[in-house]
């Protein structure tokens, strides 16, 4: 019998606390097997906070911030507040680490490098352990780990960092794309990372991150789309995952009305003028960018796509709504009466 197809929801901290608790609370009775908190601290609330009253309002979830980097607080940090969160909520916790993008751009400073993810990654897991770790001369040991098994999983989106959660994470989350080739691409960078470190690709999860965006009619989806697909596409991802994706993009001229979008395209408060900004990418460009890098169309259209990429071995989602401060709604929605039905049919 095959593993279940299991999809997770990206749940922004823009909302007050009352109203994102009880989003949580619909994304566990609409049938998700879990929920990631945005980690940005001038655009969400404390992703921590966030899960730990997650984890007192939920019975079913995973929890997992989406996601943390090692710059804004430091890793003995990460591994208590972490750690706390799984107390309330045991099982039910991961822990997931990238560079930083929004948490970095909107302080000022850049992405954390790689060698700096090795480092945090490596404190993190150690602690979690209960085994002490050297702080410049000083040991320290997280008095109160729990002993009991907390994924550390890595977030990359480029192939030396896709190698790097092979080889030292317990895990990774791919943020690269949703289309056969990207996915081929992605799984042969994992491997390659895998077998560096001498690690077996059995013992290693594997979440696979797509955009979701769900309208009436495709048409009207990509063009909901619009910020996500230019920003993915033409400005800051797509660069290396459009070989793979099969894609060849025109030349285009980008207009200064894009970069006065705060903080960007893809995390825009005002998602009408994100959508306005990028009338310079032709409607056809843009369709083919909605299919390579996620879940864009009708819902029945997307309970297709997972079906179909499931053939690939794809049996682990994290979905990433278009909207940064509006409620997923309209997906949790979509998912509770057409996708997930049609997943149980189908799967």
């Amino acid at each position: 019998m095959s593993q279940p197809i299991r999809v997770h929801l990206r749940i922004p901290g823009t909302a007050p606390m009352p109203k994102l608790i009880r989003l949580i609370q619909d994304v566990e009775a609409a049938g998700f097997d879990g929920a990631g908190i945005l980690d940005s601290q001038m655009i969400s609330r404390d992703t921590f906070v966030v899960l730990g009253q997650a984890a007192t309002n939920t019975s079913r979830l995973t929890l997992f911030p989406a996601v943390t980097n090692p710059f804004t607080r430091d890793a003995s940090v990460l591994a208590g507040a972490i750690q706390t969160v799984e107390e309330l909520a045991p099982g039910r916790v991961k822990f997931v680490i990238g560079t930083g993008y929004t948490s970095a751009s909107t302080i000022g400073r850049k992405p954390a490098t790689l060698a700096e993810m090795r480092a945090c990654i490596a404190t993190v897991k150690t602690l979690l352990a209960g085994k002490t770790v050297d702080f410049g001369g000083t040991p320290g040991r997280l008095g109160y780990a729990s002993g009991r098994p907390l994924p550390v999983l890595m977030a990359a989106s480029g192939p030396k960092a896709i190698e790097v959660a092979g080889e030292i994470a317990d895990g990774v989350l791919l943020l690269v794309g949703f289309n056969r080739g990207i996915i081929q691409r992605g799984l042969e960078h994992r491997e390659r990372g895998a077998k560096r470190g001498g690690r077996r690709l059995d013992d290693l999860e594997i979440i696979w991150a797509s955009r979701i965006g769900t309208a009436a009619t495709t048409q009207e989806a990509r063009r909901l789309a619009r910020p996500t697909a230019v920003h993915w596409g033409v400005l800051r991802w797509g660069g290396y995952w459009l070989e793979p994706a099969g894609l060849t993009l025109p030349k285009l001229e980008i207009p200064d009305a894009v970069h006065q979008i705060y903080p960007d395209l893809s995390h825009a408060p005002d998602w009408d003028a994100a959508i306005a900004a990028t009338s310079f990418v032709p409607d056809d460009v843009v369709a083919q960018l909605c299919d390579a890098m996620g879940l864009v169309g009708t819902p029945a259209d997307c309970a297709g796509r997972i079906l179909e990429t499931a053939k690939l071995g794809v049996r682990n989602l994290y979905l990433m709504p278009l909207l940064t401060f509006a409620p997923p709604e309209r997906e949790i929605a979509a998912f509770r009466d057409v996708v997930f039905p049609r997943l149980r049919a189908g799967s």
